[in-house]
């Protein structure tokens, strides 16, 4: 079925006149045994939490628990504050940061041969809707990296009145 123009017009028009959202962006990894420390160094990116498989388990007091972890977990933030789709948008965010992880793949493949896997956590937050378009070049850079993207999304509030589209829409 071919469908002349119409992708052009919705990413050109309609996209255009969507609200602005916010968003912050932490790169997150597990592994069933690595230590995943050195991903900071790597990276270049500094760990805001993580822990390496059978530690023992602490709560976030410091009380150790009578358990031990299953998986090793490393979590770094990608934007280090929240950021708005006014200022750069998240799929600009997640192009530049997913061709520095294809640059390192042949550093992360022992990482994903032996069971490791990574994901894209973004909180992402609206005043009124709002709209993401990701390319197909972004998908595919992406799936290439061995990477999952997880949304976590903030809904606007009731009686959010937002932006019409412009006329030629």
């Amino acid at each position: 079925m071919f469908i002349p123009n119409f992708a052009k017009t919705l990413s050109e028009n309609y996209w255009l006149s969507m609200n602005s959202y916010s968003y912050i962006v932490s790169l997150r990894a597990n592994h069933p045994f690595h230590n995943l420390s050195y991903l900071s160094s790597l990276l270049s990116l500094e760990r805001r939490s993580g822990w390496t498989a059978d530690e023992a388990r602490v709560t976030p007091k410091g009380t150790v628990l009578n358990e031990r972890r299953s998986e090793s977990y490393w979590s770094a933030r990608i934007t280090p504050t929240e950021m708005s789709s006014e200022e750069q948008e998240l799929e600009d965010v997640l192009d530049q940061s997913v061709s520095t992880l294809l640059r390192l793949s042949d550093r992360l493949a022992d990482f994903y041969a032996t069971g490791g896997t990574l994901n894209y956590f973004i909180g992402l937050y609206g005043a009124c809707n709002y709209g993401l378009a990701f390319p197909v070049s972004l998908a595919q850079k992406l799936a290439d990296a061995k990477i999952e993207v997880q949304l976590d999304i903030y809904p606007y509030e009731s009686g959010c009145q937002p932006t019409a589209p412009p006329d030629n829409a």
